[in-house]
């Protein structure tokens, strides 16, 4: 439900902070205070521990946070909301970092929390699956983002995301909201999402790995004896160079059918011919 006040205070921020929320940017501020108890209640924060944000806007969510957390380290993009905040926070528990946070090393903190800017949650989804340093978060996605997140092989919506993290995490969809509870509202349904690191299979090759879903969800729909034929005919390699390393009982299922532990044993089999970093045009996130 919109808490009428909560939206004119955030219009009344952003008109402060000289903001106007781009929809290309996935700029879309969190007006429903359930949202913001869910987001935090679903992290579990304690009182010692040290939480990143991801692209804290006006800082709606980051005060939520602080009230729980030891520390806050917020990571803004734009220019004008990393002022504001810096000038909000003054003398508080929360730290303003003006940065790109797909471009600088991950903070050493306990927890993530953030309401992702839909235009950047699945790249943002796998820098943090790929840090060591990363253990849990809570995290709003586009709903459909959210789905793919948790889809098994044959789904609709089964993508190299979702192979990514059933290997590397365990997600938990906790609740959906509708676009009201945004401002500007969205087109779509929004979901929070709990992600929990794992440890890893052993031997995962996280470049070798993520190189292998680029290129195979790129031929998505074929089998895969034919994208492996693809791929080592594109490197110069006889066309049955990677085939023949690989079991028969998954050479005629289609990639969209192949379970993430497939995944991964072909991943070493790129590894092991040096066959990283195929191309990924058309591959679905």
């Amino acid at each position: 439900m919109i808490d009428q006040s909560l939206l004119s205070l955030t219009k009344k921020a952003l008109e402060e902070a000289g903001i106007r929320p781009r929809k290309a940017h996935g700029q879309n501020y969190v007006v429903d205070p359930s949202l913001i108890r869910c987001l935090v209640d679903s992290a579990g924060i304690s009182g010692n521990e040290t939480v990143l944000e991801i692209g804290p806007g006006v800082g709606t969510l980051t005060e939520e946070i602080s009230k729980r957390a030891r520390k806050v380290i917020a990571v803004e993009r734009d220019t004008a909301s990393a002022r504001y905040l810096t000038d909000k926070f003054s003398g508080s528990n929360v730290e303003i970092v003006q940065a790109d946070f797909l471009r600088i090393e991950l903070p050493k903190t306990d927890k993530v929390v953030s309401n992702l800017p839909y235009s950047i949650s699945t790249p943002v989804t796998f820098k943090l699956l790929s840090d060591r340093g990363f253990r849990f978060g809570a995290f709003t996605y586009q709903k459909e983002v959210a789905d793919r997140l948790q889809a098994k092989p044959s789904d609709p919506d089964y993508s190299r995301l979702s192979v990514a993290v059933s290997l590397l995490a365990e997600v938990k969809a906790v609740a959906d909201f509708p676009p009201e509870s945004f401002y500007p509202a969205p087109s779509v349904n929004s979901t929070v999402v709990t992600i929990k690191k794992i440890e890893s299979p052993k031997s995962v090759e996280w470049e070798a790995l993520d190189a292998t879903l680029k290129f195979l969800f790129s031929q998505r729909r074929r089998t895969l004896r034919k994208a492996l034929e693809t791929f080592s005919k594109s490197r110069g390699m006889g066309r049955g160079a990677l085939v023949g390393m690989i079991g028969r009982g998954l050479l005629e299922k289609r990639v969209f059918e192949l379970s993430p532990s497939d995944f991964l044993e072909i991943s070493r089999v790129f590894s092991s011919w040096g066959a990283e970093g195929g191309e990924d045009k058309g591959a679905r996130d």
